[in-house]
């Protein structure tokens, strides 16, 4: 009977004891579902809800660039209206999502996914590798940083200025 008992105390003793350190790195949470809530405004043309995703004062970069939450809404709103087609890849190994909690217990939602795109007025299509970083609080991006390159998309963008200039130079 003692043996019983100090068995079912060191197994009692072993469960109590285990770390209770959360998950440091998890793929569905309401915090990953702002971030797919945000990529569907975007690319739906829902910028009211695009900017409602974020708080008043987040600190936003893309690529080397750092913006305001209202400058980014604008750059978007530009540029989409310059493709007949654009939004993420949703092909189940083409699309992720993970939340990860840092050292400082930061909340940081990463995402990646292609982007593809065809432009209004010509036949040209473009794929971009997507990465963004959102640093979450109160289910808010606060922070976001992304990364990507648009080089080939602005290069078009000043063949097809150029293009304009050369046609209004000849009337």
């Amino acid at each position: 009977m003692d043996k019983l008992f100090l068995a079912a105390l060191l197994m009692v003793l072993s469960i109590s004891c285990k770390d209770t350190v959360p998950e440091r790195y998890l793929t569905t949470l309401p915090e990953i579902d702002v971030v797919t809530a945000m990529i569907t405004d975007y690319e739906k043309g829902n910028w009211e809800g695009f900017v409602s995703h974020y708080s008043n004062d987040a600190k936003l970069q893309h690529n080397q660039f750092k913006l305001t939450m209202q400058e980014l809404r604008d750059v978007h709103m530009t540029d989409t209206k310059m493709w007949d087609t654009y939004g993420f890849n949703k092909e189940e190994d083409n699309i992720f999502y993970e939340q990860i909690i840092d050292d400082k217990g930061d909340k940081w939602v990463y995402f990646w996914s292609t982007w593809e795109g065809k432009l209004k007025d010509l036949d040209r299509h473009f794929k971009i590798p997507v990465h963004l970083a959102c640093k979450m609080l109160d289910n808010k991006i606060v922070e976001e940083y992304g990364f990507y390159n648009r080089y080939e998309i602005d290069a078009t963008y000043r063949e097809m200025a150029m293009a304009k200039d050369a046609m209004v130079a000849t009337e």
